[in-house]
């Protein structure tokens, strides 16, 4: 039955129409019927879609990248308000994507590089629009055991999942399975067809969908035939949907199996599966990256042939002899996203445990980057040069650090580079006046360094204390299960991810600050400050600062509200930034503005004020 879906006018109805679509694509599936969506470019090309969409394009550091055209975003921030949402809407209701800018980008531990393609900016703007609405839809139905590129889901989720189907089994064989150029050689129309069968009725969102996959690169194909770009915002997505197929036929083998009787428990159900002739397997995917785990080699070389004619015949694709390989976990490990894996001899029902280590070959690539990196400091001479530096360094090494610290072996693995990158720091600072200082007695990173006093590169920068991390900062955190019911399109789902993270909901913004009559004044306004950028941030603005004026402290209505400029002498690309943005009453705004006494005015108010006319350019 088809859904007739109401048009959002805020970012908090389109949040409430994400959810909707949500609960009711995963109601329908989970009554083993197929959803029907139609009506929904009017919501891909919604004003509160076109911001959310551009807000969140803006908040990617890809968003300084420009495409074949070489616009980048803040082009777009710059522009009128209203120019830009009409822009959108004509550009997706006649689309004909922009070439595509080639790059290559260098694989982890190998000699070869990966090509991405960049496409324009407003081209990403409508890949989001429509990632935006479909992605509820797609969410609610997608296989429980696919990880990658997925919200809220990480790859210590689906190496969690192996190590617990192991334990829980007792099965070692593992399949790791390898799909020949996968993302060249997606069909386009069979993905249509697959978008179409989960629900997007819309044969306008189909179309728009198809030219997207067609668009060409500059100055090799015009027009793209077959496969997916990588490097498009949808392209994942859409990855994701073609093997959807994929994962459903391999849970329906074993785990989804529909049996000739209903069990009332779980235990009831593996005990019948164990007593078929069904061959065992459990699958964990990870985009094109994917194992299967099941109980013998006989059963892992049957499930590697029916593998290869599903994929063949299906979707067009063609399993890798060469890298698809079986092994015996307990013998020999496996690699698995950047992840060795083995079973070893433990107090286990089975008698063996899982034990991981990060992948030498992919580790060592990423550590002679940062070592380049810290070299390359001592040629920096700009003090504020160097701590920016420095900190992006910092943030590098923090990164492999909560990557591989679901490692069992983590500490032990990452040891073996401590050194080389803490002496690289030192001598790299050494001329720059730096020396070996304990890590609790820097000023950076301060929630890793207060917890550890050994000694680390660092200089003084400023009266401050900047020093290097160190590799050596780490600890085992063993990976979390993925709760099924945590979902960024639920109440219930959002609950469980900030409980599990600690991390706070985002909030919606203040729509009423984009009301017609605003938009309209600062469209005829003097000045170029008032463009797309400040129409948007003004209301996150808002929201940090809680609906209240930030000059008398009281409340003030989005529809009463100002929003001052703390310094308006700034360039146009830094001005209308949330962090330059107030709210003031109309009278606390102009009070900043004019020259009038004081006198009539708390001390409070009358020091705000001060402040901020000092502040002003």
């Amino acid at each position: 039955m088809e859904q007739k879906l109401d048009l959002p006018k805020t970012e908090i109805e389109l949040r409430a129409l994400q959810e909707h679509l949500y609960a009711t694509a995963k109601d329908t599936n989970d009554k083993g019927k197929r959803p029907s969506f139609k009506g929904l470019l009017e919501i891909i090309l919604a004003e509160p879609t076109i911001v959310t969409a551009i807000h969140n394009i803006k908040a990617n550091r890809g968003s300084k990248t420009s495409g074949s055209d070489g616009e980048t975003m803040q082009n777009i921030l710059e522009n009128n308000y209203q120019v830009v949402i009409q822009r959108v809407r004509e550009t997706a209701r006649n689309y004909r994507p922009r070439l595509m800018r080639r790059v290559y980008i260098p694989k982890q531990g190998k000699a070869e590089k990966r090509s991405f393609g960049i496409p324009s900016i407003i081209d990403r703007i409508i890949q989001e629009c429509v990632r935006i609405v479909i992605e509820p839809i797609l969410e609610a139905q997608f296989f429980k055991h696919s990880y990658g590129f997925r919200p809220m889901r990480s790859t210590d989720m689906a190496m969690a999942r192996v190590s617990d189907v192991v334990h829980k089994t007792g099965h070692y064989w593992i399949i790791e399975g390898d799909i020949s150029k996968y993302f060249d050689f997606i069909n386009h129309t069979v993905l249509l067809k697959r978008l179409y069968h989960m629900g997007i009725k819309d044969r306008r969102v189909l179309m728009l969908s198809r030219q997207m996959l067609k668009a060409g690169i500059m100055g090799e194909l015009h027009v793209n035939t077959m496969g997916i770009p990588q490097g498009g915002i949808i392209s994942p997505l859409l990855a994701n949907v073609y093997l959807h197929t994929f994962d459903e036929w391999v849970a329906k083998q074993w785990e989804d199996k529909k049996l000739r009787f209903k069990y009332a428990t779980r235990g009831g159900r593996s005990y019948a599966l164990r007593n078929s002739s069904l061959k065992a397997g459990y699958l964990v995917r990870y985009v094109d990256d994917w194992v299967l785990i099941t109980d013998s080699r006989e059963n892992a070389e049957k499930w590697i042939w029916k593998i290869r004619k599903f994929l063949k015949n299906v979707l067009k694709l063609d399993l890798s002899d060469r890298k698809t390989t079986i092994t015996d976990i307990r013998r020999k490990s496996i690699s698995f996203l950047g992840f060795k894996l083995k079973g070893v001899k433990g107090k286990a029902k089975n008698g063996y445990i899982t034990r991981s280590i990060p992948d030498e070959e992919r580790l060592r690539a990423k550590i002679k980057e940062i070592h380049n990196r810290i070299k390359r400091l001592r040629k920096v001479a700009d003090k504020n040069r160097l701590i920016l530096k420095i900190t992006l360094i910092n943030s590098a090494i923090r990164g492999i650090i909560q990557y591989y610290e679901s490692a069992t072996w983590v500490y032990k693995a990452l040891a073996r580079h401590r050194f080389k990158l803490d002496y690289a720091g030192y001598k790299a600072l050494k001329g720059l006046g730096g020396e070996w200082i304990p890590a609790n007695q820097t000023v950076n990173l301060l929630s890793v360094h207060k917890a550890y006093s050994a000694k680390i590169a660092a200089v003084i920068i400023n009266g401050m204390c900047i020093g290097i991390t160190s590799l050596g900062f780490n600890a085992f955190k063993k990976g979390t299960l993925k709760n099924q019911d945590e979902s960024p399109y639920s109440t219930i789902g959002r609950n469980h991810y900030f409980g599990r993270t600690g991390k706070k909901p985002l909030l919606a913004r203040a729509d009423e600050l984009t009301t017609l009559d605003y938009v309209v004044g600062a469209a005829f306004h003097a000045k170029g400050i008032y463009n797309f950028e400040f129409l948007m941030n003004r209301a996150y603005a808002y929201n940090r600062d809680k609906g209240k004026c930030r000059v008398c402290g009281n409340n003030v209505h989005p529809q009463d509200a100002h929003t001052h400029h703390i310094n308006n002498s700034l360039p146009l690309s830094q001005i209308n930034k949330v962090m330059n943005l107030m709210t003031a009453h109309k009278s606390c705004h102009m009070l900043i503005h004019s020259n009038d006494d004081l006198n009539t005015v708390s001390s409070k108010v009358r020091n705000m004020v001060l402040g901020l006319r000092e502040r002003l350019g």
